[in-house]
């Protein structure tokens, strides 16, 4: 391994004539390419049929996106004046597309374990080229040119950073075209003239928002072990593998600047990138997880930035800037800052092929409750923070829970800390939403991954959940291995009833609701056992897998079968998402959907959806008396 060239310059000796540049310096950062390694990769013979790329992505205007929920999670773009959005829920499905944009062919690439989405001009020694996932290498993609398979002087790409790692154009670097993570809702407020991406009609992705990837959501804990089987060298333990950082790797270093951190500064760092002033973006509202860098040197002038609501503002000149880098209006309106060449990905993935890299961390003390960072608004969770604050303990409140990583109907989060204890805080959308999440544990459905993942220890009063979150819970650095929950030190906030009586006091606690119908998760569960139905694995379902016209989703293991159980806002609408779906039915506002486990050829990894009649669809659905008991639960008076 090559380390980083030069060292990052102290902040009292800025160049703002120098320049940063990405070449044969910043390709030699990256860790040598073993083949030993990456042929550990065990899912190589999938690859070519079934998820390796898509050639032919149809897009649609934003006021046509009828398939489109606000809180999807979509990578944006803008080239040539034409702006473009990835809904991952699609993308992953394929993880390269070869699309063309404003003339130019354009390869976007995605991996649902980095949790990436990057975009490179799709040009080789000056022709076109089409590429297409090839396998992984140190837990990340790879991808070829697709004329070069099977050739022995083929190269295999570093997907998100765009990177050749082998083979005759070793070294080499695809043009960039910076991308932004963010919501649909978000994305289209700021562009709306996007168009976005639309499924394709695909025999082996009949329904993209269940298929391959369909259990990722934001920064998920837990690497794959097929990814694991692929690294060169030792597991890091510096930082937790699924945080999401901003990476930077250009000849004169390589950096990466985590979420939270960046964050946790007020959403902007500014620093010295090998000599030249950069600033990293975050938000810029404290609960959105778009990230971006830039060079802060414009049209001669060093400029300083800090969070402003829902722009940047410069405090040479007071001009608002948007996380695109754009001045929109002040004496500096027209202005561009010169983005600089990032990746989005989860530390894993950053740090494995550049194990060189330097860690951002941010260094000042947080303030303690009832100050908070500037910009935080913590007023929907007064309640729950000033019932803690009598409890005698140090409060402080490290910033905002980001839209993706809420629980579904969860209106506002805060990560915090009592004393030592680590906490999350949500306010629901009503008492039974909360209800619900603490019976089902806070679990998210993520097979392969587990029936449970990230089950933690919480509690509730009225609207408000309080969720102990401690430091560890895995028994290693991949985030495999859960520790025995009894191993695990959850807090005595939650976890003793005297304690949550106290921080609760006061607080409004019906979480009954007058109309049977309204009952949520964990009493239809109930109710199903009462009936005789053995039900187990109740868990949420990622974001991704929600549906237009859902508030809410779970899947559940009953009789054997394995069902998608989706909330809705009223039966009408329930009977709207049913009529979408096959193999699935509408009870009041529930819609229960068969998803066997034999859907798809490789069921492990839900990759290429098997023939109709190959598959072992549940005969529940169209059973009189499973039918008959969802309906008494939702006919029958409160106890």
């Amino acid at each position: 391994m090559k380390s980083p060239r030069a060292a990052f310059r102290s902040a009292d000796e800025p160049l703002l004539d120098m320049k940063l540049t990405c070449g044969v310096e910043a390709a030699s950062h990256l860790e040598p390419y073993r083949p030993r390694d990456a042929e550990a990769f065990e899912l190589p013979r999938h690859f070519g049929r079934m998820i390796s790329a898509w050639d032919r992505p149809e897009f649609v205007p934003a006021d046509g996106a009828d398939h489109m929920r606000d809180d999807d999670y979509v990578v944006g773009l803008v080239h040539r004046g034409v702006a473009r959005a990835y809904p991952l829920w699609i993308t992953d499905n394929y993880h390269v597309v070869n699309d063309r944009i404003g003339g130019d062919p354009v390869v976007f690439t995605t991996c649902e374990r980095c949790q990436s989405g990057s975009a490179f001009l799709s040009v080789l020694g000056g022709e076109r080229v089409k590429f297409s996932g090839i396998g992984m290498y140190n837990a990340s993609l790879t991808m070829m040119n697709r004329g070069e398979m099977g050739s022995r002087e083929g190269s295999f790409w570093l997907h998100y950073e765009g990177v050749a790692l082998n083979g005759k154009w070793a070294g080499a670097l695809l043009p960039h075209i910076p991308t932004f993570h963010a919501t649909w809702g978000d994305w289209r407020s700021a562009h709306p003239e996007t168009d976005v991406m639309v499924a394709p009609s695909d025999r082996h992705h009949r329904d993209a928002r269940h298929g391959h990837g369909r259990e990722e959501y934001f920064s998920r804990p837990g690497m794959d072990l097929p990814l694991v089987a692929t690294i060169s060298g030792d597991l890091d333990d510096r930082y937790p593998e699924n945080e999401m950082v901003l990476g930077i790797n250009m000849d004169q270093g390589v950096k990466a600047y985590p979420l939270r951190e960046v964050q946790q500064a007020g959403g902007v760092v500014a620093d010295l990138f090998g000599g030249h002033p950069i600033v990293v973006f975050a938000g810029p509202r404290p609960e959105q997880f778009t990230m971006a860098a830039f060079s802060r040197v414009a049209d001669g002038r060093l400029l300083s930035f800090e969070r402003a609501a829902d722009h940047f503002v410069d405090r040479e000149t007071g001009s608002r800037w948007t996380i695109e880098g754009a001045a929109v209006d002040g004496s500096l309106a027209g202005t561009r800052l010169t983005p600089v060449r990032w990746h989005y990905v989860r530390w894993h993935a950053w740090f494995y092929p550049h194990r060189g890299t330097e860690l951002y961390r941010h260094q000042d003390e947080l303030p303690a409750y009832p100050d908070v960072l500037a910009g935080l608004d913590v007023s929907p969770l007064r309640p729950v923070l000033e019932g803690l604050s009598r409890l005698g303990r140090r409060i402080v409140v490290e910033g905002a829970i980001v839209k993706l990583r809420l629980p579904h109907e969860a209106r506002h989060g805060l990560s915090l800390r009592a004393g030592e204890d680590r906490l999350n805080l949500y306010a629901f959308a009503d008492a039974q939403a909360a209800q619900d999440y603490v019976a089902l544990q806070g679990a998210w459905f993520c097979m392969p991954m587990g029936a449970k993942v990230e089950r933690r220890v919480a509690c509730r009063a009225g609207t408000f959940v309080l969720e102990s979150d401690p430091e560890r819970q895995f028994a290693d650095p991949a985030q495999i291995v859960r520790l025995p929950i009894a191993e695990i030190r959850w807090s005595d906030l939650v976890s003793e009833e005297r304690l949550a009586r106290l921080w609760g006091a006061g607080i409004a606690d019906d979480a009954d609701p007058a109309e049977p119908s309204d009952r949520g998760f964990a009493a239809l569960v109930q109710h199903l056992k009462a009936a005789g139905y053995d039900v187990v694995e109740v868990a949420f379902l990622p974001h991704s897998q929600l549906r237009v016209g859902t508030t809410s989703a779970a899947a559940a293991t009953i009789n054997a079968d394995r069902f998608a159980i989706y909330k809705c806002g009223s039966a009408a609408v329930a009977q709207r998402v049913a009529s979408g779906l096959d193999h699935a039915v509408a009870v009041g506002r529930w819609v229960f959907r068969s998803i066997p486990v034999d859907m798809y050829e490789d069921p492990h990894y839900e990759i290429g959806q098997a023939a109709e009649e190959e598959i072992r669809w549940s005969k529940l659905i169209g059973d009189r008396r499973f039918l008959a008991a969802l309906q008494s639960c939702l006919d029958s008076p409160r106890n």
